[in-house]
Formats: structure tokens, sequence, C-alpha cells
């Protein structure tokens, strides 16, 4: 698997099938998404490209000073590569940044560097300012552009989605079993005070 810290030196990529988060956790509903965008590469011929982030957005825009992550940036890296996804370019996440509008940043990385023909998003799901850019608009503003936006279904856990947020509350309570079954692998069960240190 490439890795990537700098978006100006991404190689050419002949097409791409991109998706766009911060993949904390690597849990079951985030593999759906990367396994969907393995085969889609593998069926165009092209390269499997997961766009993430560093530092966590919401340790940069935030309100929660509680806020931890699942897992550090290595160990997603990891998970990510077990999945057999091509390439990761990791964009650094800021106060600049983190006003650019998911036109810009479809248009800037999405299109423009990485000559992608899919991107693919979970649900409910968004990018750029504000999260303004939700599957809906992204598809809208793609039309012309010969892009395609998929959507995939949310994955359940008994009667929750399997969501990085509903996995760091179960953290929280020490309800390991649970984790475990969100994450699809045994965590490494730490308390919340030990990630917020990591």
């Amino acid at each position: 698997m490439l890795i990537i810290r700098d978006s100006d030196k991404i190689p050419m990529i002949k097409n791409s099938v991109v998706t766009v988060g911060s993949f904390d956790g690597v849990h079951l509903g985030h593999c759906k998404i990367l396994n969907f965008l393995k085969e889609e590469a593998i069926r165009i011929n092209g390269a499997s490209v997961v766009v993430t982030f560093d530092p966590h957005p919401r340790k940069i825009i935030g309100e929660n000073n509680n806020f931890f992550t699942i897992n550090t940036l290595n160990d997603n890296l990891k998970l990510i590569e077990t999945q057999g996804i091509d390439i990761v370019l990791i964009q650094t996440f800021d106060k600049k940044f983190s006003q650019k509008s998911f036109q810009e940043f479809v248009s800037e990385i999405i299109i423009g560097k990485l000559n992608a023909k899919t991107i693919v998003m979970g649900p409910n799901h968004a990018i750029g300012h504000n999260r303004e850019g939700n599957h809906n608009k992204i598809k809208e503003f793609c039309c012309d552009s010969g892009l395609n936006v998929v959507e995939i279904p949310e994955e359940m856990y008994r009667n929750s989605g399997v969501h990085s947020a509903n996995i760091r509350k179960l953290i929280e309570n020490e309800r390991w079993n649970e984790v475990d079954a969100m994450l699809g692998y045994n965590y490494k069960h730490k308390t919340k005070k030990e990630t917020l240190y990591e």
C-alpha cells in the first residue's frame, strides 16, 4: 500500500475509486466501504484510494474536549492495508483546510489530483466546510464531471449503526464485547483516559 502525505506528490493515476473519511477504528462499517472500493477499482482496472486526515478533524474543529480516537493513525493505516487498498493520501487537517468547501475539495483533490472515476461515501457522511458536501450535493455537483457518486448502506449491529461515535461510547462504558463486535477484531482494551494521551 502506497502512503502519500503530500497531495503535490501524488503519482499519475489512470483512474481511481476514492473514499474520504477519518476511518478511525476501521470498523465493520468502514470495511464494507473499503471492500466496495477495492472491488470497484478492480472492475475498472483502476486504483483504490482512501483520503484520510491527520490530525483527526474533531481535534481541530470539535468543541468536545473529551474527544478521543479509537486507534492511532498508524494502527488505522495497518488495518486499511489489510483490506487490500492501493493508496492512502493523508491530508493535513488544520484550520485553513477546514474552511475549504466541498466543491473545492472535490475539484482540486478528488478529480484534479486523483483522477477519480467514482467517489464512495458512507451513510450520513459529508465533507467540506461545515459538512455541507453530503451525498446528494456532491452527486449534483459532479453530474457534469463524469464522476460517479456511490453511497454504501449502513452497517448494523443489533439495533445500532456501526459508527466510530457509537464505538467510542462503548469504550467509555468498557463494554468490550460490543466494541469488538462492531470493530470486527479484538480491541486493545484501554481506558478512555489512556486513549486521550496517545
